[in-house]
């Protein structure tokens, strides 16, 4: 039995030092001089260049790309909190076919690759003027976002005991009353799991803001991070050193908040 904890050891260590090769790179260019860099990929840098964090704050307007980033992902998310957890709730409650058709069109949502409605909504979005707009890119993720969010929050809600709510309206609670009093305080677990998820997707998506932010001042993160590249091409430290600052700020919202994906998607599969 030892032997066999030992080989499952072995194995879950290379997977997570395959996974966090990226970031070894990553990190490793951001430290070398650009002649460095070109020298060898994965090779240690003779000195920390930390000047290089410096160079790359200062030459692709990192400020306004972390507001850009943080404005959209924020909103984004609290927007498909709220629908999502009304939806859920509404369809984890009631009764009656109208509420699972609703249902299953949010699952068939999951089903469509973005890829199909890329050039629809683009059309969309230059018709109703949400292009370079943090309003539209907004509307976007939330309509992306809620699809999977209900069907976490619709499994995580059957779970709850219905003897809580009946006793609150016995006590005289309406339905709203109810729901944000009693139920919602109940779903942390699905609601951090909900916003981890779409967070982690909203910081580091690139098409979505490719397509409808092309102005300079409306550019997100990896936005800019692309035409840094473009821009500095033969500079690869100082583009690696971007994106090390560009993943700070996600990466500890994630270890902050990691401890609740496995119990809030456990927890909303137990039964539904």
């Amino acid at each position: 039995m030892k032997k066999t904890h030992a080989i499952v050891f072995v194995i879950i260590l290379l997977l997570a030092l395959f996974f966090l090769l990226p970031f070894y790179v990553a990190i490793l260019m951001s430290l070398k001089t650009t002649r460095e860099s070109f020298i060898s990929f994965y090779g240690l840098p003779h000195g920390l260049h930390l000047d290089n964090f410096i160079n790359a704050w200062k030459t692709s307007h990192y400020l306004r790309g972390l507001t850009n980033s943080l404005i959209i992902t924020v909103s984004a998310v609290l927007l498909i909190v709220a629908v999502s957890g009304l939806a859920g709730y509404s369809i984890a409650r009631k009764k009656g076919w109208y509420y699972q058709f609703v249902f299953l069109l949010f699952l068939a949502g999951i089903m469509v690759p973005f890829q199909v409605t890329m050039l629809p909504l683009y059309k969309l979005g230059k018709t109703l003027h949400m292009i370079n707009t943090h309003w539209g890119i907004i509307v976007l993720y939330g309509g992306f976002g809620v699809q999977t969010a209900v069907f976490l929050y619709v499994g995580f809600i059957k779970t709850i005991s219905r003897e809580i709510e009946e006793a609150a309206k016995i006590d005289g609670c309406s339905t709203p009353g109810i729901f944000f009093r009693i139920i919602f305080p109940l779903l942390k677990p699905i609601t951090s799991t909900v916003m981890v998820l779409n967070a982690l997707y909203i910081w580091n998506d690139f098409l979505l803001p490719l397509l409808f932010l092309q102005k300079d001042k409306f550019r997100t993160i990896p936005l800019q991070q692309y035409y840094f590249f473009g821009q500095f091409s033969s500079e690869l430290n100082l583009a690696f050193a971007y994106a090390v600052l560009g993943m700070f700020p996600i990466v500890i919202f994630f270890l902050l908040m990691q401890k609740f994906i496995v119990k809030g998607i456990t927890a909303g599969a137990i039964k539904g």
